[in-house]
This record gives structure tokens, sequence and C-alpha cells, in this order.
């Protein structure tokens, strides 16, 4: 039996969270939450995770620095971070690829789950 790909999302809102978990669920991809950086780098190391979503939920200057924290505990883990046109740059240099939180977010952070970290079994 092959073992179930997972997908970290991490962001402050809630509601943005379960909408957001529900897409990459329905992507056939098994989501673990978080909304504390303490347990974010918890889980990272731990577990296997086929990538990591940091959602623009978060203020900036906080996904930087989880981001930061993200990669020097576990730099192989793919990390998507979600943010707006004019963060775009700030955030290309901390995230293995960086997806515009807009309306029709979906179908490209799917897409970026899977190139990253592999198709869901």
């Amino acid at each position: 039996m092959k073992e179930e790909r997972k997908v970290l999302s991490v962001g402050y809102s809630t509601a943005l969270l379960r909408s957001r978990n529900i897409v990459i669920e329905a992507a056939g991809y098994h989501v673990v939450t978080t909304k504390d950086s303490d347990m974010l780098i918890d889980l990272a190391r731990k577990q296997d995770f086929a990538a990591a979503v940091l959602c623009n939920s978060i203020p900036a200057h906080l996904r930087s620095s989880m981001a930061r924290q993200l990669k020097q505990a576990k730099p192989t883990l793919p990390l998507i971070i979600l943010c707006t046109e004019g963060e775009r740059l700030q955030f290309r240099k901390l995230a293995d690829e960086v997806v515009i939180a807009e309306d029709g977010l979906s179908q490209p952070l799917i897409e970026a789950i899977s190139r990253l970290g592999g198709e869901p079994d």
C-alpha cells in the first residue's frame, strides 16, 4: 500500500485554511494544518510532506520568518508561499514557488503542489 501524500497547510485565517484545505484534499492530498510557527517546524521535522503552503493570511514579515525557519529545519521540503502581486519579489527568494492569492487560486496552487511534491497517491 502506498503512503498517502500529505501537504502542510499553515495560516491564521480559519476560513481561508478551511476552504484551501478542501481544495487540496479534493485533489487527493491529505492536509495537516497548523496556525503555530513552532508546531510548523516540529511537524516538518517529524513527518514527510509533499509540500508546505504558507497562507497570505499570515503577515508578510511572519511568513518570511516562517519560511526561513522551515527551510533551515527541512531544506528539502518544497515550500509554496501565497502572496499578493506586490509581495511576489519579496517571497521569490524564500519559496520554491510563489502563488498569487486571488480568485481562481485553486488551480495554480494544486499545480504547484503537484509539480513540487508529486502527484497524490
